[in-house]
């Protein structure tokens, strides 16, 4: 029976060892980089909303919707939905984002981005109001019925801008003599305000006609 020096075996038995530990050590980094790096989904939430308008004029592209209650929604968003659309029903899906600060030293904040949206059947959470009864209500104004007889849009809602802007005045044979002007919002609610292009500034009917008598 062959015999071997003890030390030899123990040699044997000590590289043995340290070729387990070698091949259990690729493994357990591993394991420790996937669970360094995994992420968290952002919970999505789904809403039925009213589109009114898209918004394109700042840092972020955003959509401007009605929820149920009426309330205004502002969700950021990579995509347009065209004026094709406004009023109609839309399932959106939307998560909470962070945004960048442009010129802030890239100061975060927190805002709503939509992920996904497509049209839906359903009537509208708020009746669209048309240019038809929007010059109906403005002629039926007193002051405008005494000072104007010519009524038209100037203006529509479009991207950065959500009101009418609707102007009144007299048509003479070669000019048009302007009156007065208004802004007239349709959403959240239905609004008829007196423009005043001098001074950019806008009042309610209420406000204007007590600043008249004064």
């Amino acid at each position: 029976m062959t015999r071997f020096p003890l030390f030899i075996v123990a040699a044997l038995l000590l590289a043995a060892c340290k070729n387990k530990k070698a091949a259990e050590h690729p493994l357990k980094q591993t394991t420790t980089t996937q669970n360094k790096h995994t992420k968290l989904q952002a919970e999505i939430h789904t809403d039925t909303l009213q589109f009114i308008y898209f918004e394109g004029n700042f840092d972020y592209w955003s959509c401007i919707f009605l929820n149920s209650s009426k309330d205004t929604i502002s969700l950021v968003t990579d995509s347009m939905i065209t004026d094709d659309f406004k009023n109609k029903l839309f399932e959106v899906k939307w998560f909470t984002d962070t945004l960048y600060e442009a010129g802030d030293n890239d100061s975060k904040y927190a805002a709503n981005r939509m992920s996904h949206f497509k049209p839906i059947k359903g009537k509208p959470f708020v009746a669209p109001i048309t240019e038809k009864q929007i010059l109906h209500d403005i002629r039926n104004i007193p002051e405008v019925q005494s000072g104007a007889d010519q009524v038209a849009i100037a203006e529509r809602p479009s991207e950065g801008k959500n009101y009418y802007l609707v102007e009144t005045g007299t048509r003479e044979a070669d000019n048009f003599s302007r009156f007065l002007m208004f802004r007239v919002y349709i959403y959240p609610q239905y609004q008829i305000n007196v423009y005043d292009p001098a001074a950019d500034t806008e009042h309610s009917l209420e406000a204007w006609r007590k600043q008249n008598q004064q």
